[in-house]
């Protein structure tokens, strides 16, 4: 995760955001939807990578399970 581009922005917009209320560029619920997006941009983002690692397990484990054992396939070899 702390490899993720979308991680490192959105701890760049929570800076920001502070940085904008602390300097009165923003009022603090502006400042505070900034950073609620973007803890939220982080989190969402996470979920898809985890969703994502799963279903790919799920294949592969289809595929094997798809698939005849070996003995099975040297029968099918001998008897073509």
């Amino acid at each position: 995760m702390l490899r993720s581009k979308t991680f490192w922005a959105a701890i760049s917009s929570c800076i920001a955001a502070a940085a904008a209320v602390a300097t009165n560029e923003a009022t603090l619920p502006e400042g505070l939807q900034i950073a609620v997006t973007a803890i939220l941009a982080i989190f969402l983002r996470h979920g898809v990578a985890k969703t994502q690692t799963v279903a790919e397990l799920a294949v592969e484990t289809a595929k094997a399970a798809a698939a005849p054992p070996p003995a099975l396939k040297k029968k099918a070899k001998k008897a073509a």
